[in-house]
């Protein structure tokens, strides 16, 4: 399996199970749960993967960091990119951030457009 599936397979999974931990808890609506849960992984990918820049580690994708910002992670993909100062001058992936930024954005307004509260 490729370095990159792999990767993308087991931070997935963990926001899955986080996410199911929450919801099975208590009056958590699962989508709360997922939200939490993403955002929680979200930050730890952007913060490891910063930390261990520079060293022979094996880095996180770019794709997985924008995967979890497209899966809802976005707040705390912000976050990390300004606490950490981390993938703040690389412009490629500033560019496919703004895309997933926009891709989110017409979701909202489109959800919010047939649901009829715009």
């Amino acid at each position: 399996m490729a370095p990159v599936t792999r990767t993308l397979l087991l931070t997935f999974g963990l926001v899955i199970v986080l996410a199911f931990l929450l919801a099975l808890g208590g009056p958590l609506h699962p989508l709360w749960a997922w939200l939490i849960a993403v955002n929680a992984v979200t930050l730890g990918m952007y913060g490891y993967d910063k930390f261990i820049a520079g060293s022979a580690r094996t880095r996180i994708p770019e794709r997985v960091l924008l995967g979890l910002a497209l899966a809802g992670g976005t707040p705390a993909a912000l976050i990390g990119m300004l606490l950490f100062r981390h993938k703040t001058a690389k412009t490629s992936f500033l560019g496919q951030f703004v895309v997933v930024l926009l891709i989110q954005a017409v979701i909202v307004v489109v959800v919010l457009v047939v649901s009829g509260r715009m």
